[in-house]
């Protein structure tokens, strides 16, 4: 796989048909990924795990041409993964998983981040709840003037774009959820609002929806405004 310096590959990753597969995501893994498959309560969330994390070495190792259980990662501060400088070579990603899919979204030289969420069709003062705790009071606002069918959706648009946010930054909360805007009406472009920890992240970061599963919304933002190029892929 050749990714130019001004794209985006984004990778749909199937978690709900593991197949004769998921021994070979098995070996794939390393010990620390093992061990944390090992600690989930469920064994389908432990499955579903495996095969993102195997599915996320198999799509690298695409890119760097070299056996997926010699991909070698490290981690951020706050957990967000990285190739390992054994590796030189200037590609980013990020992952994310919810429900039956994953994410996965590369470039060659920008900081991403990335978030699929399963919308979960709960009462939607529920969600208006949860915003009231977490989101800022623009946002809060928008969601709770929204008419009763749309307020779920906001939330969750609301939700992905935030999260992509944070995940380019690999901040995991350290920076609460208040503490910037992004607009929440689904049929609106995405967009930072407002930043006042970082403001120039308002020219220099691009936030998108993009095409997702039925019943799931997702949201990406990367560190550059001139990225053009997105290319979909599906792994199987």
């Amino acid at each position: 796989m050749h990714l130019c310096d001004e794209s985006i590959d984004l990778w749909t990753i199937p978690l709900n048909d593991i197949g004769d597969r998921f021994q070979d995501h098995v070996q794939s893994l390393s010990a620390d990924e093992r061990q944390r498959a090992a600690r989930f309560r469920n064994s389908k969330d432990s499955r579903r795990f495996t095969l993102a994390r195997g599915s996320l070495r198999s799509i690298l190792s695409q890119y760097l041409e070299a056996p997926a259980n010699t991909i070698q990662l490290s981690y951020g501060a706050h957990g967000k993964p990285r190739l390992a400088k054994t590796h030189q070579s200037p590609l980013k990603f990020n992952l994310s998983h919810s429900g039956d899919y994953a994410l996965c979204a590369l470039t060659k030289k920008h900081s991403i981040g990335i978030d699929i969420e399963k919308i979960r069709n709960d009462d939607p003062d529920y969600y208006l709840r949860l915003a009231t705790r977490f989101f800022s009071r623009q946002e809060f606002e928008a969601i709770r003037v929204a008419s009763e069918h749309d307020r779920t959706l906001f939330f969750f648009t609301c939700w992905t774009r935030k999260e992509a946010y944070l995940k380019r930054h690999g901040l995991g909360l350290r920076l609460p959820l208040s503490g910037f805007t992004v607009n929440v009406d689904a049929a609106e472009s995405a967009c930072l609002i407002d930043t006042p920890w970082r403001p120039e992240d308002l020219m220099m970061t691009r936030l998108q929806d993009l095409p997702a599963p039925l019943g799931y919304q997702t949201a990406l933002a990367v560190a550059s405004p001139q990225l053009k190029n997105l290319r979909h892929y599906t792994s199987r």
